[in-house]
């Protein structure tokens, strides 16, 4: 077990400081979860940093789903963005095609390995195969610490492009 104490002078007498010093909450680290985040925190390397996920729900926008045949497949685009206060780690997105009787006959899933930030948008398309009987579709979204409130907006904002690096800014030590 770790024990983490500090003590600083800041002009009060010394009984005042030994008060400070015993009230102050002292936090104890797991020694096994502060070897598991120096291994992580090496694996992850240079320029790659750590963020606080939401735990248990988690709140995003999405726009109605527009399907479109392309070719012999289905292709839905649906854009979301993060309502959430903190990332959400391992979103997915399930897709499910039915029948006129309610039977499953074809589906698809996107799940991100990276989190969504808050406030990120993102564009998900969905891919299915054309099945004959094809009748409505259904969404599940999810996440890996918990559940997911989805609601509907009539519109989101276009993510931001990203940036392109140009040549030659940094490192370049050309005449």
């Amino acid at each position: 077990m770790v024990s983490i104490a500090a003590t600083a002078a800041c002009g009060g007498d010394a009984a005042e400081e030994e008060v400070a010093a015993e009230a102050a909450p002292v936090e104890e680290v797991d020694p096994r979860a502060a070897a598991a985040a120096r291994r992580l925190a090496a694996r992850l390397g240079e320029g790659l940093e750590l963020v606080p996920t939401q735990r248990g729900l988690a709140e995003i926008a999405y726009t109605q789903p527009v399907a479109r045949r392309e070719r012999d497949f289905i292709v839905t685009a649906i854009r979301i963005k993060n309502l959430a206060e903190n990332a959400i780690a391992g979103f997915s997105v399930d897709e499910y095609w039915f029948d006129r009787e309610g039977n499953t006959v074809t589906g698809d899933q996107v799940r991100f390995r990276e989190p969504i930030m808050s406030g990120e948008i993102r564009d998900i398309e969905l891919r299915v195969p054309r099945v004959q009987g094809m009748d409505r579709s259904n969404y599940e979204f999810t996440h890996q610490n918990g559940d997911i409130k989805a609601t509907l907006f009539d519109e989101i904002e276009d993510p931001p492009e990203p940036e392109e690096e140009e040549d030659g800014e940094e490192g370049d030590d050309a005449p």
